[in-house]
């Protein structure tokens, strides 16, 4: 990783204390919390969960537990994990000091990582998964964390659709590769039901359309036939007063014509 990427001063800082073999859990817990509530870095937490691993191969606490365990699910939470996750997590009973605990900065900041990873699924995001993957209580709520939170400072590109509560997508930053897979299964599941749904109704959509084309395209066929039929009996009756003839039975194709075009306009449906 480049040296001017955000995350390279925790990675060499995590470096250095592991050359001198004396760092604590606490001082690991710090680095990474420091690296998860900056406001600049967003990506590149598996490089500093590599220098950890590193520490946690060569030590071990006195009761068992390996070094750095509470950092190390930090670090995994914030490489591919989502705020949903965490939330599900909270409501776990585990071990009071191996939990993460988040501080505000760094939910908020899991949370903007978690838009960036249902993005990647779909480019149209409904505010109804957001609002649940993001655990937020209004749609004015959720609005007002999309225009500050996502789109402004660039972490997903896209625009709102308030008529459809949707988000659009255009592209979104990258985030760590997934060591551990099914981590965000569960998330992207509910993302691809969603957009099978929206799809489902599309075509219900296309197929109401071509129904009402061809029902448009037969009544206006009828019309044309009905308006042959008049023009033909006009024909028919200048035809006859030309010559003499009469003009009842001609008169009366002109009014069943015309009660036939009357009967179209005003006739049932096709049914389906």
């Amino acid at each position: 990783m480049s040296s001017s990427h955000p995350i390279s001063s925790y990675v060499q800082s995590m470096i250095e204390n592991d050359a001198s073999n004396n760092i604590s859990e606490e001082e690991v817990f710090e680095i990474t919390t420091k690296a998860t509530s900056s406001s600049n870095v967003y990506s590149g937490f598996a490089e500093l969960a590599n220098a950890l691993e590193r520490l946690r191969m060569k030590r071990k606490t006195d009761d068992g537990n390996v070094f750095g365990e509470k950092s190390a699910r930090l670090l995994d939470l914030f490489s591919f994990g989502t705020f949903d996750e965490y939330y599900h997590q909270q409501q776990q009973n585990e071990q009071q000091s191996l939990k993460v605990i988040l501080n505000e900065k760094q939910e908020e900041k899991l949370k903007q990582l978690s838009v960036a990873s249902l993005s990647y699924e779909t480019k149209v995001l409904s505010y109804e998964i957001l609002m649940q993957q993001l655990h937020l209580n209004s749609v004015r709520e959720l609005e007002d964390f999309l225009i500050e939170k996502v789109i402004s400072p660039g972490i997903v590109k896209g625009q709102m659709n308030q008529e459809l509560s949707v988000f659009e997508v255009f592209s979104a930053i990258g985030r760590d590769p997934d060591r551990k897979s099914g981590r965000v299964e569960k998330m992207l599941a509910t993302v691809r039901e969603w957009k099978r749904t929206c799809d489902d109704a599309l075509r219900d959509i296309e197929n109401q359309i071509v129904e009402t084309k061809t029902d448009l395209a037969m009544e206006d066929l009828r019309k044309v036939e009905v308006t042959r039929k008049q023009e033909e009996a006009e024909r028919r009756a200048s035809a006859n007063v030309v010559g003499g003839g009469g003009s009842g039975g001609i008169e009366e194709e002109v009014d069943a014509a015309i009660k036939e075009e009357s009967g179209s306009a005003g006739g049932t449906k096709r049914k389906k």
